[in-house]
């Protein structure tokens, strides 16, 4: 569009468009662009009363700018502002209604702009509010102005009230002479409004991010980045390895309450402004909109009023009267914010009114249930608790917001205490799941205090397991602590008490203790109700199979028409997932998907934890990947032991990956939450350590993780020991290897998983040269169907001569499907030592250029870049030098940018 502009023929340009579509911020650009090629540029502007201002229009940009990113154009008007102190086009008195008055005045005018003889462009903004004296002058300049090097270019806001209404037929009248070209700005389509969320957050967006910002600023430039921040200040957007996620949140958004749109609306005038407001609530209920609103603001002038608001380009008004809807949302979101507190129950109380006698229609049932609660008491008590009530549980899953702000203006609604408890119990659980756990825990403790006499012991048992985990979610380990020494004690009886005790000690880490904790009490738990008796005989299984004793955990697993409150749907998917869980930490796919199929469940409906490391597992590293960043930026869920595992398999593929700097900030994340089996990612991290040559504090950190022992967890020794042996071996330290090959088998024997049973097979074919061991490794690695691990397999083999090189073509081609390109660059060093051919040689080239850049763009220095790509620092450099030379860019900041956005060709 800047070119079309820049090169339009004819003396003027009219640019049109709707408030906030981004006028202002095109003559910015156009007053660079024209300035980049020594084009002479004026610039000026109308106010509201018709005041000729000199103006200079630039664009923002830099640390004041949200990321950098260039922002709508500023104003710079008066003489310190712009390098004149006078207008171009000033009224001149009569030229309205005396031709040769306006002839004279834009001979004047042209005068200045004529002066030089070279070319020169006048930018004029918000022409809407030009008085009728200079729009006549406008015009004879316009004509003045054919064949000659100026140009004008002059926007307007379509539609305005309060404007000069003689400058359609001004402009369509020098159209017809053909003295004008005519371009209209529009709102933003998707795809820009995609671009525009990108340059805000420096991360790519979601589509479901995107979507969002579309529907609510409609493409309006001036709303986009007004919807952006309101989202981040909810914490709506949450960003990850720079990609921003659209995420569910109990909090209200709080839109901006002096937004470009919003002041239009106050300029307007008090009844105009009291009249926006009303609608802001009333307008989904179509035909009634006028009447209700003048019933409300009790004028007879709401219909002119509304009209005003439709000739601002405010709201629209549909079929005839029968719909009414907000140009722009955000201004509708907005207004109903900046209402008072009775005002806004008086205006949903109306609205409640009005559709439940009849007098209005609302197909829009969420609409509805706002205003329900926005109306409390206002309204039938018991019929709002009854819709609040009734729509809350259908939401609960997916508008975590709506659910939470029905419940509770339900909580105030409720007559007596048993409908109280019953109520809160709703809202603390809706808050639990979408982890508000500051939230959750206040409800929680008020159930188990004020109204303990209320609850049933099986609800009271849920909402102290409900407690433990929101006191794990803040970070409260005193408090955790005392329930597990059971210091601190809610009322119930032993069953209850024994059973928060030990998920107590589980949120703590400490397995052991909960395990004997239930060991010694089950008389009590068992005989109790039977929620404490479901989660005392799951917990106790799964701290066993942690502690390294898989028996109770696979007898589980076979009787499961056994387990209790099987009946109840939400109970049989808790259990099921905790075994999923419980198969994938210690590396069974095969016998994960079996129990998914067995109870005719999908991945879907497990939680992201499970489903990613399910995805990863299966080879499937992009769905891995997402769903880790998913599982991150949602409800936090350091308690669950899934939570831990779906980190430490994603870790592994984002190292082959060579996606370091991503895999150091999952790290990150997720020791920030405090998560139980917390060893499991010093054991990832160990992998980190060997891809940066860092071997030394590669085995400090798995000797440190195998420190969970003295705690009585076993689960993940398998894995560290297997590290320790390749790494014993990779410095030639054999008998460090054949120690650890020890140790590695007492694990196994101990804990004999299926995994565990393929790293001691492993290390016996590479430690001691069993080529039983190693034919029934690679037979048992194949079986189980997970392509990292066969690589992996395949590799040590081959590297330490107990497989045949021909091996490595097919770790090469595994590896591929995982775009695992830092394993795939280790193994074309060995590949090159056993003289197996890398198929593809200029792939191979773009792949390790493609590597380079995102090791590079990802913060590593050169050193470290050498010991990843294990080179020389010397090498590296000059891989740089060629690298940038042939892309162009000139530093790695704008390497990474160019990454981030998609734009780097490898």
């Amino acid at each position: 569009m800047l070119d079309e502009i820049a090169e339009a023929a004819g003396p003027l340009v009219a640019v049109t468009g709707p408030a906030g579509v981004g006028r202002t911020t095109l003559l910015a650009q156009l007053s660079e662009k024209f300035a980049a090629r020594g084009v002479t540029v004026w610039a000026m502007r109308f106010t509201r009363d018709g005041e000729a201002l000199p103006a200079r229009f630039t664009l923002r940009s830099g640390p004041e700018a949200e990321g950098g990113v260039a922002e709508p154009a500023m104003h710079l008007p008066g003489p310190d502002g712009a390098p004149w102190p006078w207008s171009p086009l000033r009224p001149v008195d009569g030229a309205r209604n005396d031709p040769k008055i306006a002839h004279r005045a834009a001979a004047a005018v042209a005068v200045p702009l004529l002066r030089g003889g070279r070319e020169t462009v006048l930018l004029i903004d918000d022409a809407h509010w030009i008085d009728p004296d200079s729009l006549a002058v406008l015009a004879a300049f316009t004509r003045q102005l054919a064949g000659s090097q100026v140009r004008c270019v002059c926007t307007a806001r379509i539609p305005t009230a309060g404007g000069n209404p003689e400058l359609p037929a001004t402009v369509r009248e020098l159209r017809r002479e053909g003295l004008v070209h005519s371009v209209r700005l529009t709102p933003l389509p998707r795809r820009e409004v995609a671009r525009q969320v990108t340059a805000a957050l420096q991360a790519t967006p979601e589509p479901a991010l995107v979507d969002r910002v579309h529907e609510v600023s409609r493409g309006v430039v001036a709303a986009i980045g007004d919807t952006i921040e309101m989202l981040r200040r909810n914490g709506s957007v949450e960003i990850v390895d720079r990609q921003a996620y659209l995420v569910q949140r109990t909090s209200p958004v709080a839109p901006p309450a002096h937004n470009q749109l919003v002041r239009m609306v106050r300029e307007l005038g008090p009844e105009a402004w009291a009249a926006a407001k009303a609608v802001s609530v009333l307008w989904p209920l179509g035909a009634a909109v006028p009447r209700l609103v003048a019933e409300v603001l009790g004028t007879p002038e709401a219909a002119e009023l509304l009209d005003a608001l439709c000739r601002a380009g405010i709201i629209h008004r549909g079929r005839g009267g029968a719909s009414w809807r907000f140009t722009v949302p955000l201004v509708a979101s907005a207004l109903t914010a900046s209402l008072g507190p009775f005002e806004r129950r008086r205006l949903a109380a109306t609205a409640v009114t009005a559709v439940w006698s009849g007098e209005a229609a609302c197909g829009d049932t969420d609409y509805l249930t706002d205003q329900v609660a926005g109306a409390g008491r206002l309204v039938d008590r018991q019929r709002a608790l009854g819709e609040l009530l009734t729509r809350s549980a259908a939401v609960q899953q997916d508008q975590a917001e709506s659910a939470v702000r029905w419940l509770g203006a339900a909580i105030e609604l409720a007559e007596n205490r048993a409908q109280r408890a019953m109520v809160l119990l709703m809202h603390t659980s809706t808050c639990h799941i979408h982890g508000d756990y500051e939230e959750s825990l206040r409800g929680a403790q008020s159930l188990l205090g004020d109204y303990a006499d209320q609850l049933s012991p099986d609800a009271a048992q849920e909402i102290q397991l409900m407690a433990v985990q929101a006191l794990h979610g803040v970070g409260d380990a005193e408090a955790l602590r005392e329930l597990a020494e059971q210091r601190r004690r809610w009322t119930g009886g032993p069953d209850r008490q024994v059973v928060t005790a030990a998920f107590a000690c589980a949120a703590l880490d400490r397995w052991s203790e909960a395990h004997k904790l239930l060991a010694d009490n089950q008389a009590f738990w068992r005989a109790g109700n039977a929620t404490s008796a479901m989660l005392g005989e799951l917990l106790a299984t799964m701290a066993e199979l942690w502690s390294g004793r898989t028996a109770r955990f696979e007898r589980s697993l076979a009787a499961r028409e056994r387990w209790a409150l099987r009946g109840s749907a939400r109970h049989r998917l808790d259990q099921v997932s905790s075994h999923v869980s419980g198969l994938l930490v210690t590396g069974d796919l095969s016998k994960a998907e079996k129990l998914l199929i067995d109870e005719d469940l999908p991945a879907t409906a497990l939680p992201l934890y499970d489903q990613a490391m399910i995805a990863g597992l299966r080879g499937d590293a992009a769905s891995a990947i997402d769903l880790t960043r998913r599982g991150v930026v949602a409800a936090g869920r350091g308690h669950e032991p899934g939570y831990t595992g779906m980190l430490q398999t994603t870790i592994g593929i984002l190292v082959a990956q060579g996606r370091l700097t991503t895999a150091r900030e999952l790290l990150r994340r997720g020791r920030a939450l405090n998560p139980v089996l917390a060893h499991l990612l010093d054991a990832a991290e160990a992998r980190l350590d060997r891809a940066l040559g860092e071997n030394e504090r590669a085995e400090s950190r798995l000797r440190e993780a195998l420190d969970a022992g003295e705690r009585g967890l076993l689960v993940g020794a398998d894995l560290c020991w297997a590290e320790l042996v390749d790494l014993a071996l990779e410095a030639g330290d054999v008998h460090a290897a054949e120690r650890c090959l020890a140790e590695l088998e007492r694990v196994a024997e101990a804990m004999p998983t299926a995994r565990a049973t393929v790293h001691v097979l492993l290390a016996r074919a590479t430690v001691v040269k069993d080529r039983e061991a190693a034919q029934e490794c690679l037979r048992q690695t194949r079986e189980r169907g997970q392509p990292l691990e066969l690589a992996v397999v395949l590799e040590r083999l081959v590297k330490y001569g107990m497989g045949e090189p021909d091996l490595l073509a097919e770790a090469y081609d595994t590896l591929g499907g995982l775009d695992a390109m830092l394993a795939r660059a280790w193994l074309r060093n060995l590949m090159r030592e056993h003289g197996v051919a890398v198929r593809g040689r200029k792939e191979t080239v773009a792949e390790n250029e493609h590597l380079l850049a995102m090791l590079a763009a990802g913060g590593l220095s050169n050193k470290q870049l050498a010991m990843a790509l294990r080179t020389s620092d010397k090498s590296i450099e000059g891989r740089l030098s060629r690298l940038f030379t042939r892309t162009g860019y000139r530093s790695r900041i704008e390497l990474s940018t160019a990454m981030l956005n998609g734009e780097y060709e490898g």
